[in-house]
Formats: C-alpha cells, sequence, structure tokens
C-alpha cells in the first residue's frame, strides 16, 4: 500500500476501454457535442472533465439526416466520477436548445432521481441567462417538475412498473441501471419514447452483478453491434486485473486526479470487499457483490494443466457437509513445488447417506497423507467413519512426547475445529487473492464459490453456511488446503556430491 501511496501521480483515461465508434469524423455537422460542450462551458460555466467531453462529442452524434444517431446509450464508469454533472448539463442542454421537450429522469430511488433534478433546477436558477426563461418549479414530493416558458419540462420518477406510462419523452435518463432486477420499469420507460421521432435514452451506471439483467443485457447486445442505434461507452477496468494495479483503475475512473484522489481509491480497496470493490470503482461485473471469494481472482488461478495425481503422497483430504444433509463433498489438496496449493473436489455426493457408504472404501484408495473435516459443522454426522479410518488407516495417529507414545488423536479431530474454521477460510481467500492457489475450473466448486458470503465471527470471519445454496465443496476444499499446508514440508531433494 505504501509503496502505491508513493507512486507518480495517476490520471483518469479520457477514452472509455470500450465503447461504439463513430461512423464518420466528429465534426460541429456531424454531432451536437460541440454545442452540449459550448453550453456547458459558456453559459452554464461548468469546467467539463476530459471524459464527459468525449461523453458529449460521440453520445451526441447524428446521422446524415441530422437525427441522433442513438436511440439508447448505455454508460458504464465508475462511482464519482462527475456522473451526476453530465446528467444536469445533458438535461438542461436539451431543454435549453430545444432537443427536448419533456426530460424524464428516472433511478430505483426517487431520492437518487431528484439528485440530478435538484442540481439541474440550482444550476438554472441562479445562472443570468438561463433564469428568465423559467416559467414554473414545483418541489412537492412526487411531483417535481421544472418548467420553461416554452413549455419545455424536466420531470423525475422512481423506476416502477407503473412509472411514465401517459408521458411521451424525448430524453429519458435511467440512473442506477444495475439495479433494474427485471424489466418492468424498464419496459414502461422506454415505451415512453416510442412516439418521438427523435428520443434518446441514456442509461446510466457503474457495473452490477448476475442480477443486473437489464444492464448485462443491454451490454452484451452493444459489444455483439446487434442494434445499431445502441451505444456503448464503458470506462472499465480489464476483467481479471488486480484490484490495486493502477492503469486498470485510471481506465475505471476517468475523474482520477480530478474529482477523486488515488489515497481515497486504495483506502476504499483496504475496507472493500473485493467484489464490492470492482463494481463500484473498478467497473466490472461481478457474479455476486457479497460473495467472500474475490471471483476474478478465483478465475485467474485456474489451472488445468497441474493434478494431484502427479504429488500422491503430499495429498489431504478433507469431507464436508451441507447442512440439509443433501450434498457431500470430498476435496483434496497439495503443497506444490512452486510454492502454490493445488486443491480439487475428489467426489461429491447428493446425500449423506451415499457418502456414508462410499468415503470410506475412497479414502482406503486414495491413502491420503491427512484426513480432517469441520467437527463443529454438520460433516460431524460422519465422524465416526473418518474416526474410524484415521485410526485403522495408514495415518500415523501418534507422536512421541519425552519420551512417551501420545495417542494425538483428539488433537487432530479438533485441528478443523473452532479458530481453526476460521483460519482455514480466510486461508483460502488469502491464497486466491494472491493467486497462490491452482484450482481446475470445476463447475461444482466454481459454484460454491461464487454463491459464498462472509459470516462475521470476532475479529475474523468464516463461510456462511445458511445462505442462498450450498457451500460444502468450498469447505472442503478450504480444509483441504489448511491441512496440506501443515503438513510437513517435504525433504530436500539431495544433491548428489561430485568429488
Amino acid at each position: 500500500m505504501t509503496a502505491l501511496l508513493d507512486a507518480p501521480e495517476v490520471m483518469g483515461k479520457e477514452e472509455p476501454r470500450l465503447w461504439t465508434r463513430p461512423l464518420r469524423d466528429l465534426t460541429p455537422d456531424t454531432t451536437l457535442g460541440y454545442q452540449a460542450i459550448r453550453f456547458a462551458t459558456e453559459i452554464l460555466g461548468v469546467e467539463l472533465l476530459p471524459w464527459q467531453r468525449f461523453w458529449l462529442l460521440h453520445a451526441l452524434e447524428l446521422l446524415p439526416d441530422g437525427s441522433f444517431r442513438f436511440r439508447t446509450i448505455l454508460t458504464l464508469v465508475a462511482r464519482q466520477q462527475g456522473k451526476t454533472t453530465l446528467l444536469k448539463i445533458v438535461s438542461l442542454w436539451a431543454m435549453y436548445m430545444g432537443h427536448a421537450q419533456l426530460v424524464l429522469g428516472a433511478a430505483q430511488s426517487l431520492d437518487i432521481a431528484r439528485e440530478s433534478w435538484q442540481g439541474a433546477v440550482e444550476l438554472a436558477e441562479d445562472n443570468d441567462e438561463l433564469a428568465p426563461e423559467v416559467a414554473n418549479i414545483r418541489r412537492a414530493n412526487g411531483e417535481q417538475c421544472l418548467t420553461l416558458r416554452d413549455g419545455s419540462r424536466y420531470r423525475i420518477t422512481a423506476a416502477t412498473r407503473g412509472a411514465g406510462r401517459g408521458l411521451s419523452v424525448d430524453l429519458l435518463v435511467l440512473d442506477e441501471l444495475r439495479e433494474h432486477r427485471d424489466w418492468a420499469a424498464w419496459g414502461a420507460l422506454t415505451k415512453t419514447t416510442i412516439a418521438r421521432p427523435n428520443a434518446i435514452t441514456v442509461g446510466i451506471s457503474n457495473a452490477g452483478d448476475d442480477q443486473s439483467v437489464v444492464l448485462n443485457s443491454l451490454r452484451a447486445a452493444a459489444i455483439a453491434g446487434s442494434d445499431e442505434r445502441l451505444g456503448l461507452f464503458e470506462w472499465s477496468a480489464p476483467d481479471g486485473c488486480d484490484l490495486d494495479d493502477l492503469d486498470a483503475i485510471a481506465q475505471a475512473c476517468p475523474g482520477l486526479g480530478r474529482t477523486i484522489t488515488l489515497s481515497a481509491i486504495l483506502s476504499a480497496k483496504a475496507t472493500d470487499p473485493p467484489a464490492v470493490f470492482r463494481t463500484e470503482l473498478l467497473c466490472q461485473h461481478v457474479e455476486t457483490l457479497d460473495s467472500a471469494i474475490d471471483m476474478a481472482a478465483w478465475r485467474a488461478c485456474e489451472d488445468t494443466v497441474t493434478s494431484l495425481g502427479q504429488h500422491r503422497d503430499r495429498v489431504a483430504v478433507c469431507l464436508d457437509v451441507a447442512p440439509d444433509g443433501q450434498h457431500a463433498t470430498l476435496a483434496g489438496a497439495a503443497l506444490l513445488p512452486d510454492g502454490r496449493v493445488r486443491v480439487e473436489i475428489l467426489k461429491a455426493w447428493d446425500s449423506t447417506t451415499a457418502a456414508r457408504a462410499e468415503v470410506v472404501p475412497l479414502l482406503q484408495q486414495i491413502r491420503p497423507a491427512d484426513v480432517g473435516w469441520f467437527p463443529n459443522g454438520p460433516a460431524a454426522e460422519l465422524g465416526p467413519e473418518l474416526r474410524q479410518f484415521r485410526r485403522t488407516g495408514r495415518l500415523d495417529v501418534a507422536k512421541v512426547v519425552d519420551g512417551r507414545v501420545v495417542d494425538t488423536w483428539e488433537e487432530e479431530a479438533a485441528r478443523l475445529a473452532g479458530a481453526m474454521e476460521r483460519e482455514a477460510c480466510q486461508g483460502l481467500a488469502g491464497l486466491v487473492e494472491g493467486r497462490q492457489l491452482a484450482q481446475p475450473n470445476d463447475p461444482l466448486l466454481n459454484a460454491h464459490v461464487a454463491g459464498s458470503t462472509k459470516y462475521e465471527t470476532g475479529d475474523g470471519w468464516r463461510f456462511l453456511r445458511k445462505g442462498a445454496g450450498h457451500v460444502d465443496a468450498l469447505y472442503a476444499a478450504a480444509g483441504a488446503v489448511y491441512l496440506a499446508r501443515m503438513l510437513p514440508p517435504p525433504a530436500p531433494i539431495p544433491i548428489p556430491r561430485i568429488f
């Protein structure tokens, strides 16, 4: 962290990482962006950020017939980059310059929509050129409306399935598009623009998760180029980048060095869960916002070449069971010569009954260097079978202490209990973040990792068992990795003497 804070000043990138290229050179004749920039700088007195100028020039591109090229403009950018200022400028420009008789701003929360609206109202009221054109301002909750003398209006609404019905909108602004978890609000609001010949819908947001169905679908369509009237302007970090990659941060945060400092971003990195940091400040899609494991880092740990079969004498295994008893998983792990830990799913069962019948014969076949489970969790149901294997199998459960042979079974049985459960869970997350884990891209393990969340306990945390789905494969993997790391280091390879 200190090294990053001492790094040279980093400025946000003006050009988005992903964007729709113009059909022709952008000039005052081919885009209204130049007009919007003059309106912002000369009339509103706003000093535009480079990325805002870029957006205005490209998003307001014109077709040869003089109509807007895009009917829908999808914009993705990290938090606190000047998004609200851009929305205020576009809304006032469209009204005052005769491009919109009705501007409608919408967000999941009316308070969010009100923020842009109130900012625009204040700009108009405080401006000597704009104020005389204001005919009326209604501020009553649910009735907020700025009306100009020519009849142009700027209204706001919450994004609901009934929003905007009965209106005919020229400029529709949908803020926080990532919060649209179904198509109801989108369907209601965007249809208000159908009858307007030169209408624009601006959807703006930072990235979301798998539940952001509208945002994800529009982005996929824009990248595929399936709708020529859909434009994409995305300031985001490349997928799978490290959280502290300065160039990636600058790509996602075009206001870096202007509206937000690097130290503030790095402070957020230190306090946010990885998934939250990726969506909010790297503007990256994540599978779930509250995952205990950084999924981008998990994907980066994929290794389909290495296998546990190459390290059979050093494999530790762990069994875990889902709380409902409807799933059980046996995972194995081994420390690799390069310092990474390899983990694999060895067997999965649909019930504890099936696991009880097969686990001991399977362990006798694998002959692991260590076996464990979490005795305080649901795997305790299979504790007798696992204890019996440890006592009768090849595992050494005794040690010499002060010349006496001491049975270490109770010590071994408790290795994954209590605080060690937290050590196993947090240890696995740390190895993933440090790219010190090798995982085989197993669909079961991937699903359980993606569905994991944290359960805070004491000064640490462990994986939450009672979530939306099973996480026993993840628990088994964490336990196996923990035990593999606890095994004595391999004996060094002797160097032959040559004289």
